[in-house]
């Protein structure tokens, strides 16, 4: 049983049946270490007086192809045997989705994963695709681990922010169109908002300089007495309000399903806030009625989370409207309705909602919904420019679009002039995406980002395209392999590993474990990792031993090597959601 988690629980059984008092912690040996794997056997040293050789030699017992052992105060670093190396490039060959490339340790779990939630009064900018990236690589990775995933949004397609695009194409668009102009619908409706944001903008400056406080501005301007009165005319369904806001959001879906369509993301399901947000209402009262709400002299009605250390949240306003945590607690509800086997409930959310969504888990304890514990929040850092943070209400907005379209035409630069030019845009699409999807995911999802379209597209360093260039390659040598005849069938185990090749297959050891960990912390960015340092090893294989002139059995063990890299980086591009060219 070659594969990592095999591996341990057959050794974990044997301690058990030995009666071992504790189990030791393994890990992969660190870089700057000689060895495969390391047996931290502190927890058994009391038990073994002392006698660290004891303790080590225990351990190792039913540890096979065991070739080094060095023990190392507490720790034991471990090297394997060519024969051992050789039965798991053989079990790759012959069963790699079945415990290497796909696990079943999460089995019984049953995710829902919702992202990106855009608002309909802007197309996707840089944020959503930080948002997208993360979400997606989240989605596949417990997918690998053998859990059942539901990929769903939350379309805020409604609320203030609407109307005041709605308004905006009223006073400075309309009868405009996206077909009229050629330009993608959601493209058309944020410049909608950014005109309306601009010209209330001005109201409030005018109206500063008239005396008043900044504060009374910002709601006595009269563009913004106008977006409320069409917000309760949504609510109140005038139908003529009610056709406008239909047309302008299909506008917005059209222009998102195109994003989405271009990268590959789907979605099981599509919850709409104005289809859910009077869910919440329902839950309000439930609450008051039970006494874990209250409501004020004004009619308002309010949760007090003191005891939380949350202080008091309002969750309708005196005239009855929602707030958004009020519709968040009725999809909250609506989603374990739909889906009752769920087992997590997984929210992508940037970090400026870390509050928010403490109010929403603390509301759903209070109400005693036996999902509370089951929300996640994956929190993640803000993305910036080197100019700076971006500001939907000035325009300075990177739309998702027009940098997908920076890096299609970065990456064409890097394409040979001579291919056929609907293959060059493919593999400048393929490298542009790969530069962009690896940039955001890289970096711990807690972690601001500041964006750099050049460094992203380098084919050296920690970039998607150095990922994808390393399997183009390993896939090309196998490729010629295979003209002359040569296959990666073991035909016998080589005297010895070079060191490039244990450094190699160290790497490809850790497959399994680098999955289970970037799945569990919800952190792609270990994934992202992982891959880096799997290809930085197989080029210092390729660029210091020779393969295909290489003698038997070594040239067909260094092929066998190959395509287990081949088959850990697709694993890991997929995962990832990274795509690979034919060529580079």
């Amino acid at each position: 049983m070659p594969f990592w988690h095999e591996d341990v629980a057959a050794w974990e059984s044997a301690w058990q049946a030995k009666g071992l008092p504790a189990f030791p912690r393994i890990t992969l040996t660190p870089a700057d270490q000689q060895g495969v794997l390391t047996f931290n056997i502190f927890p058994l040293l009391k038990a073994f007086r002392g006698d660290a050789q004891a303790a080590a030699k225990a351990v190792l017992e039913p540890v096979e192809g065991v070739q080094r052992a060095e023990v190392v105060k507490g720790f034991v670093n471990v090297s394997f045997s060519p024969a051992f190396w050789r039965s798991f490039l053989q079990a790759v060959q012959e069963r790699a989705p079945s415990g290497y490339t796909r696990l079943q340790l999460e089995r019984g779990q049953h995710l829902m994963v919702e992202y990106p939630s855009p608002n309909t009064n802007k197309p996707l900018h840089l944020g959503h695709l930080r948002n997208l990236c993360l979400g997606e690589a989240v989605c596949r990775l417990w997918e690998r681990v053998g859990a059942r995933v539901v990929r769903a949004n939350l379309v805020n397609d409604r609320g203030i922010h609407i109307s005041k695009s709605m308004l905006g194409w009223k006073k400075f668009f309309a009868p405009a169109t996206p077909q009229t102009t050629g330009k993608k619908g959601d493209h058309f409706v944020g410049d909608c908002y950014v005109a309306f944001e601009r010209a209330y903008r001005a109201e409030v400056e005018a109206l500063k300089q008239r005396g008043l406080p900044e504060e009374e501005a910002l709601v006595q301007a009269p563009l913004f007495q106008e977006a409320q009165a069409l917000l309760r005319a949504w609510e109140a369904g005038e139908p003529q309000t009610l056709a406008l806001w239909r047309q302008m959001n299909e506008w917005v879906y059209e222009g998102f399903e195109a994003t989405f369509r271009r990268l590959g993301i789907r979605f099981d399901k599509v919850y709409y806030e104005s289809e859910t947000y009077k869910l919440g209402k329902k839950v309000v009262e439930e609450g008051l009625k039970r006494g874990l709400f209250y409501r004020e002299e004004d009619g308002s009605v309010w949760a007090d989370l003191t005891a939380e250390g949350l202080g008091k949240k309002i969750l309708l306003r005196r005239d009855g409207t929602s707030v958004y945590i009020t519709q968040d607690l009725g999809t909250a509800d609506l989603k374990f309705q739909d889906y009752p086997e769920l087992t997590r409930s997984v929210y992508v959310i940037g970090n400026e909602q870390d509050h928010h969504m403490r109010l929403l888990v603390a509301l759903l304890r209070k109400l005693e919904r036996p999902y509370a514990e089951a929300i996640y929040h994956l929190s993640y850092g803000m993305v910036e420019l080197p100019t700076g943070r971006m500001k939907t209400r000035e325009g300075t907005v990177v739309d998702a679009d027009d940098l997908l379209d920076e890096m299609h035409s970065r990456a064409l630069e890097l394409v040979e002039e001579d291919l056929p030019e609907s293959e060059r845009h493919e593999i400048a699409e393929a490298v542009g995406q790969a530069a962009l999807r690896f940039y955001l995911l890289r970096v711990d999802p807690t972690k601001n980002i500041v964006f750099d379209p050049a460094e992203s597209i380098e084919l050296k360093g920690f970039t998607g395209p150095f990922l994808q260039y390393g399997l183009v390659r390993a896939r090309r040598l196998l490729e010629k392999a295979a003209e002359k005849g040569l296959t990666p069938a073991l035909q016998a185990t080589p005297d010895a590993i070079e060191p490039a090749e244990e450094k190699l297959l160290q790497q490809l050891y850790g497959l399994p474990e680098a999955l289970m960990a970037a799945a569990r912390s919800f952190d792609p960015a270990l994934l992202a990792h992982y891959g880096y340092e799997l290809t930085r090893r197989y080029n210092e294989f390729y660029q210091s031993l020779p393969v295909l002139g290489a003698e038997e059995p070594v040239r067909s063990f260094r092929l066998a090597l190959t395509q287990a890299y081949q088959i850990a980086m697709e694993a890991v591009m997929e995962t990832l959601a990274l795509p690979v060219p034919a060529r580079m």
